[in-house]
């Protein structure tokens, strides 16, 4: 009886791996877009704290 289909145990494993490597992605992605959102947002306060700044001066 020969098949080429691998044991449960390394099937898991590929799995595991597989889930391993998509969550590891989707936390990069994830980190990514906060890092830009944060950044956005602060650009974003500064302008507008320049605006008032500028306003207030003249």
């Amino acid at each position: 009886m020969h098949h080429n289909q691998p044991g449960p145990d390394l099937h898991k494993g590929t799995r595991a791996r597989r889930a391993a490597e998509r969550l590891k992605r989707y936390r990069h992605a994830l980190l990514l877009r906060a890092v830009q959102g944060a950044a956005y947002g602060a650009s974003t306060t500064a302008a507008s704290l320049f605006v008032i700044w500028l306003h207030s001066r003249f």
